[in-house]
């Protein structure tokens, strides 16, 4: 395998003779950034690339996901690199201060990932799959749920998930079946199946945590009908503590150069006890 997965020459000149990111700095959001700033960031990804997601490429794919007695088992290194993705702020990078990120432009952070994407692609997706969960629940979901589940997200304890394909409907999500029924209790009982969900489940996070799509049963056809919610794996009890959701998974899929990160078939609610809260309207 070759050392080399990325020319850092090539990244920077596009973002800086091309795109231009410096005069980033002179919006609002970003003026405490700057070149040197942007370095730092593209440096530290380059080195996070080379010496912690390379050295596993090979072996997450020639070993893949397996699935044991029920159980997603992933190549031990995720659970470090969740933790490092996390604790040093990757995950929340482009977000607001007051959500724990560092207000770094997009634009920075596809090119971290870029970086990422090119040392080890499926480990990549892991963390990539967080921030893009936490951007759903920051830009829609109401401040209780939100602080309740995005924290442990952003730390990457948890995994954030987006969950919309289904058996029957793939592209075609105006023909997803998973319903969610209102209770009297502020959340909805979610029932269906979904398929394909990266990182949908495995044995290196404590929880998992779909966004996942379903339909409230009476609401207009087609995708007006859709709606988004917050399923967890596992829900947070009234005592704090963690208890099963009624999400189980029934088997995984393996997409060629993608074998380090599991894909899921999912199948939700099947003892009526899985609860979901709506996100957005």
């Amino acid at each position: 395998m070759s050392d080399k997965f990325v020319s850092e020459r090539n990244l920077k000149f596009m973002l800086y003779e091309v795109f231009c990111i410096e005069g980033l700095s002179g919006i609002p959001c970003y003026e405490d950034h700057s070149r040197e700033s942007f370095d730092l960031v593209l440096d530290t990804s380059l080195k996070m690339g080379r010496d912690l997601l390379r050295p596993m490429n090979r072996e997450m794919d020639q070993r893949g996901s397996e699935f044991v007695d029920g159980q997603v088992r992933v190549h031990p290194g995720v659970r470090t690199l969740m933790k490092e993705f996390g604790e040093n702020g990757w995950i929340a990078s482009v977000f607001p201060y007051a959500f724990r990120g560092q207000q770094l432009p997009w634009t920075l952070f596809y090119a971290s990932f870029f970086i990422f994407n090119a040392a080890n692609f499926p480990a990549a997706a892991y963390p990539s799959l967080s921030t893009g969960a936490a951007h759903l629940l920051i830009s829609f979901a109401d401040a209780d749920l939100r602080d309740l589940y995005m924290p442990k997200i952003l730390t990457g304890e948890w995994q954030g998930s987006i969950a919309m394909t289904e058996p029957n409907a793939g592209s075609s999500l105006s023909d997803i079946t998973s319903t969610a029924v209102p209770t009297d209790n502020g959340w909805y009982q979610i029932k269906g199946q979904k398929v394909f969900i990266s990182a949908g489940d495995y044995d290196q996070v404590e929880n998992v945590v779909y966004l996942m799509l379903a339909k409230i049963p009476g609401g207009p056809p087609g995708v007006k009908g859709i709606s988004l919610f917050l399923v967890p794996k596992k829900r947070v009890s009234n005592g704090g503590g963690l208890e099963p959701n009624d999400v189980a998974t029934a088997g995984i899929f393996h997409k060629m150069g993608y074998r380090g990160c599991p894909l899921t078939q999912l199948s939700i609610g099947e003892n009526d006890d899985c609860r979901g809260w709506l996100v957005g309207e």
